[in-house]
């Protein structure tokens, strides 16, 4: 599969996220931060959740000429799905809605635009950002993050920060 015909699949995917999906998505991501301290609190309910849902009205507008064509590893592509799938709980509907929704966002952000799976200049714990120095993005909790299990980091085009150093 190459990014042109896997931004076709997600364009049709996202014809299945209705408006009160994204709403119950919103829903679980401010339910999923209600005990995190200000500032954090509204990075991450808020700011974090505009990017996705920017990146996801730009799959919808996105035409296929407006992209690199690249072919895409299938095992890369197989195991973010399998991820994804893996962190799905079809019994809590607000949690399904968030992963149908990012399982569309997160595969765009990191096959086809190569972007991080987080806003550049967000805010984590600490006061580190995400940041890029025009060739790559750097990310202050990619290594800590990818080994939890709850997380996409491992997928996430960002480099750690200490890399950067």
């Amino acid at each position: 599969m190459n990014t042109s015909e896997l931004l076709s699949k997600l364009q049709k995917d996202s014809r299945s996220i209705s408006n009160a999906d994204i709403s119950l998505a919103r829903a679980f991501a401010m339910e999923a931060v209600e005990h995190v301290p200000e500032p954090y609190k509204t990075i991450y309910s808020s700011d974090y959740f505009v990017y996705l849902y920017e990146s996801f009205l730009e799959i919808k507008q996105l035409r296929p000429h407006e992209i690199i064509i690249q072919e895409i590893d299938p095992a890369d592509y197989e195991a973010a799905l399998y991820s994804i799938k893996e962190k799905t709980d079809s019994v809590d509907r607000k949690k399904d809605a968030m992963n149908r929704f990012i399982s569309i966002v997160h595969i765009y952000l990191t096959f086809i635009v190569k972007k991080p799976l987080h806003p550049v200049g967000m805010v984590f714990p600490g006061g580190l950002k995400i940041t890029e120095d025009g060739t790559f993005y750097y990310c202050p909790v990619k290594d800590k993050q990818s080994e939890t299990g709850i997380s996409f980091c491992e997928f996430c085009i960002c480099k750690d920060s200490e890399e950067q150093k």
